[in-house]
């Protein structure tokens, strides 16, 4: 938790890490605050030992919480922490601090002195809080071979209580400068203006809304068209609340273009120079090294970080150099002085006012900024998080791992050196794709598909035997390349290690009808699998402890599904649902129910489908984009297509940003090098998160309502939204089909100036539960049926008549 100081109560709440010595916490290298060894081996080494002391010692108690209050100079001081371990040696209780240590390697001085100051500060809260003889103890355990040293602690109980009284000193000198800034930053809070001369329809609705919940701590969605610039009139409210009350505001994104857009819009309302922005970019995306591995043993750019930060004043630079902090200035800066770029991202987004990043940096347990930890207080927080439609799959995916005996072979196929590591490697990635095929094998004996839902639970107890393994192996395999220097970029054994680890650490949270487990078998391999169905407790868990949550999207109906799924608590919970603004003739809607895409049906539909879109594009006098419900799909209709006066461009199943910037200039140079038509798949990067500004698009076609695909993961959420809701198959197939339709059409109208038609091609569009998803301005007052007609002709008259207006 950070250090909490109320100057009206008199009231400051820290943490034990808050009164470490800021100097020796500088001094140490990655591996001993974050990098390998506490990341991916400490807590199951850690937790190994505490189990072992578990069973031994009746006295013996592990990850203890303790509190301790105090009076200093007036304030009331209350110092929280977590102790490793505690045990009793007769009358005397024993602190332990547990640390995992390189093969071979000794603590640094600084990092010594540093965990036993911490030990001592342990020690210290139970001597004065239990009044209670006590001693402090380092417990080094060497990772890959368990070797442990006890080390004793030497305790001037007298003399920690001086230090601690005189750090505190020091932070609340530090709160009274930050308060001077903090008054700055409010004033300019009160001063800031809405970015444009003009606010468009409905962004006046969504400030109020914004600052509704924002003043009331309540949770908002906002539901409205795109093109309304629902962006600007979030983040304007926010961000002066925010900095009227020190409040940190983050932005969320599924994509790199919305990131840039936010962006943009922060820069916009930044005149006074009042904050700092940050745009934090992928850890992959920032690593200047050829493998990401974040110790200083093996990567020159983690060596002797915090020295290297503090000579080249890297961080102070960057934040007098510019307000809004970029990836790609930081990274250069940083390769400049060879630090770790990502984690300089990191230093400047604890000092930035507003970040604006990737939704995992909140919500990915395995990637989160360390700002969103379970234990720490968010009620300071504020997410805006753009597309919120999108954190429902994004959610489920963070807890649906796999383990594959494909990939574990791969890894196994790998270690073609001879070494005997290597071999260590090998077996242990073997018996790992045995295990697999072995339990999928037994499961599917006598099943006729490919892959099935579970009834007993996955081989954990097997799977735990061979973690031990696979801990050593890895460890091996570190040393022996750190000694030979043959790192790689891609690492199969690196990324299977990370796979094992995840699966088993989802496999604890298994425990009720939210989660599923299953088995497949394909032709090339076959996968262990964990479902998760509902992730809403785990993004509720985070979204409830903030002090707002505002989601932003053009579909988020019905309202109930994606607050309870997205985990908002109904108490503090608001909505706020806005029609299109734009005038209705500008735009034109047509449905084609001439032509069926169910998957029964689509053989058969094919070449009608691709001479519809043929006649349709022919009749728009600009740019078309048409819409898929897969790549399969596209192909099919791709190959039949015959268009005359268009080029014809297709979205790769592999496609690069390279490649999509690619595909946006070949528009956005249309007409002088000739109309385009963009055959691209729905939910895809050119059906969402995109501009197409003025007459960059003039027309949009939806192919079929753009359903999932029949997996078993789909099914089993249908049983699961059937039980949970009565609403399986509408809430597992329409809401996210119909979701990327919307979605899809609103590229083409984004401001009053825009014109274009939207085609839908299927029947389904007329029937029941698909039409209950258009939106009422598409029908207008009138019944789906009144859009039926020839795409192609509708397309014809229309831009006809607005060539004669």
């Amino acid at each position: 938790m950070p250090v909490r100081i109320d100057g009206e109560q008199l009231v400051v709440e820290l943490a034990v890490a808050d009164l470490l010595d800021v100097t020796l916490q500088r001094s140490l290298g990655f591996a001993n605050r974050g990098g390998y060894e506490r990341l991916w081996l400490g807590q199951a080494i850690h937790g190994r030992y505490q189990e072992e002391a578990l069973a031994a010692d009746p006295t013996y108690r592990r990850e203890v919480v303790l509190s301790h209050a105090f009076e200093h100079r007036g304030w009331r001081v209350t110092l929280h922490g977590r102790a490793d371990g505690l045990r009793r040696d007769g009358d005397v209780v024993v602190v332990e601090e547990i640390k995992s240590v390189r093969r071979d390697a000794q603590l640094s001085p600084a990092a010594r002195k540093l965990y036993e100051q911490q030990a001592s500060l342990y020690a210290w809260m139970l001597h004065r809080q239990q009044e209670v003889p006590v001693r402090a103890e380092l417990i080094l355990i060497e990772i890959g071979s368990d070797v442990l040293d006890r080390e004793p602690v030497e305790l001037d109980l007298v003399g920690i209580e001086a230090a601690v009284r005189q750090r505190l000193n020091e932070l609340v000198r530090s709160w009274e400068r930050e308060r001077e800034a903090l008054a700055g930053r409010r004033g300019a809070g009160s001063r800031l203006a809405f970015p444009y001369p003009a606010q468009r329809p409905g962004q006046r609705e969504i400030i109020d809304a914004v600052e509704c919940s924002l003043e009331q701590g309540d949770h908002l969605l906002i539901e409205a068209p795109t093109g309304i610039g629902k962006t600007v009139a979030a983040l304007y409210p926010a961000l002066r609340q925010a900095l009227e009350h020190d409040r940190r505001l983050f932005v969320l994104t599924a994509k790199t273009l919305q990131q840039e857009m936010a962006t943009t819009v922060l820069e916009l309302l930044n005149r006074e120079s009042a904050f700092h922005s940050l745009r934090l970019r992928a850890k992959a995306k920032m690593c200047a090294n050829d493998e990401v591995l974040c110790h200083e043993e093996y990567c020159p750019y983690a060596r002797d970080y915090y020295a290297k930060t503090a000579s080249s004043r890297i961080v102070q630079r960057l934040l007098e150099d510019a307000d809004t902090l970029l990836p790609d200035r930081i990274f250069e800066v940083a390769r400049e002085c060879e630090v770790c770029p990502f984690e300089v991202s990191i230093e400047l987004a604890h000092k930035a006012q507003v970040v604006v990043c990737d939704y995992n940096y909140a919500f990915d347990p395995y990637v989160a900024l360390g700002d969103f930890a379970a234990d720490n207080d968010l009620s300071d927080v504020v997410l805006v998080i753009d597309e919120v439609h999108n954190l429902l799959d994004r959610g489920r995916g963070y807890y649906s791992p796999a383990l594959s005996a494909s990939r574990a072979q791969a890894a196994a196929d790998s270690m073609s050196g001879q070494e005997p590591v290597h071999r260590r490697v090998a077996q242990a990635c073997l018996r790992l794709a045995a295990l697999i095929e072995e339990h999928v094998e037994a499961v599917l004996v006598d099943a006729p598909g490919g892959a099935v839902a579970l009834e007993a639970p996955l081989p954990e107890d097997d799977l735990l035997t061979l973690r031990a393994d696979f801990d050593a192996a890895f460890i091996d395999l570190l040393e022996h390349r750190r000694a030979t220097s043959s790192f790689r970029a891609d690492d199969p054994f690196v990324d299977l290690y990370f796979d094992l680890l995840r699966f088993l650490a989802c496999l604890l949270l298994v425990d009720d009808a939210a989660f599923a487990q299953s088995v497949e078998r394909t032709f090339d391999d076959r996968r262990l699998s964990i479902l998760c169905l509902d992730p809403s407790r785990f993004l509720g868990a985070l979204i409830n402890r903030t002090h707002s949550t505002i989601g932003l999207s053009a579909t988020l109906s019905p309202t109930e599904f994606y607050r309870d799924l997205l985990g908002f608590d109904r108490e503090r919970f608001a909505h706020l649902t806005l029609p299109s603004p734009f005038p209705v003739e500008n735009r034109r809607l047509v449905i084609d129910d001439g032509v069926a895409t169910t998957y029964r049906e689509r053989p058969d539909n094919y070449a009608p489908i691709a001479a519809r879109l043929a006649r349709f594009a022919e009749s728009v006098p600009g740019n078309c984009l048409a819409l898929f419900p897969s790549y399969e799909f596209l192909d099919q209709v791709g190959q039949r297509l015959r268009v005359k006066g268009k080029h014809v461009l297709v979205q790769a199943r592999s496609s690069s940003d390279r490649d999509r910037e690619a595909i946006l200039d070949a528009l956005r140079r249309a007409p002088l090098a000739g109309d385009t038509l963009l055959l691209a798949v729905a939910g895809g990067v050119f059906a969402e998160g995109v501009d197409y500004p003025g007459e960059m698009l003039r027309a949009v076609a939806v192919v079929g309502p753009c359903l999932p695909a029949l997996t078993l993961e789909r099914q089993l959420l249908k049983r699961y939204y059937d039980d949970q809701f009565q609403r399986g198959f509408e809430y597992a197939f329409v809401v996210p089909g119909m979701t990327r339709v919307v979605q899809a059409a609103g590229r083409l109208i984004r401001s009053a100036e825009d014109v274009g038609v939207v085609a839908l091609l299927d029947r389904r569009f007329l029937l029941p539960p698909y039409r209950d998803f258009l939106p009422a301005d598409w029908i207008d007052g009138g019944t789906p049926e009144d859009l039926v007609g020839s795409p192609g002709e509708v397309a014809a008259l229309f831009f006809k008549a607005l060539a004669r207006a």
